[in-house]
């Protein structure tokens, strides 16, 4: 219980399927990337703690400044529901204080979709 997924981005489309306990999700829009302090790795993860930023110790809220403009949307997942997450939205995931699991299944983009991004001139990849 209690498990927990540091802030990082999936390359592929995902659909969580929650089996039992639940998932907690913090979802943030390709857009927030700027606030969350991502790696320059290739790891696809970001450097921010994995907590909310009013919760950061002011050690913390110095290291971090950007984290507070950055605009989760949180989401819990509860048995038997299903979570479409796009790729490249950055997340974080809390499961419950019991026993909890998530089937995901990662898919590459439609071609419709990938057609479609790549007509809009702002779209960009991950």
């Amino acid at each position: 219980g209690r498990n927990t997924t540091a802030v990082h981005f999936d390359a592929h489309e995902n659909l969580c399927l929650c089996v039992c306990g639940s998932k907690r999700f913090w979802l943030y829009p390709p857009s927030d990337a700027r606030y969350l302090y991502p790696c320059n790795d290739f790891s696809r993860s970001a450097v921010v703690p994995f907590a909310q930023p009013e919760a950061y110790s002011q050690e913390l809220q110095s290291a971090f400044p950007l984290t507070s403009q950055a605009r989760p949307l949180e989401v819990v997942v509860n048995p038997g529901e299903l979570l479409y997450l796009p790729s490249c939205w950055w997340h974080c995931v809390e499961g419950s204080a019991k026993r909890n699991m998530i089937l995901n299944w990662w898919f590459c983009l439609h071609a419709d979709k990938v057609a479609l991004a790549n007509e809009e001139p702002t779209a960009q990849s991950c």
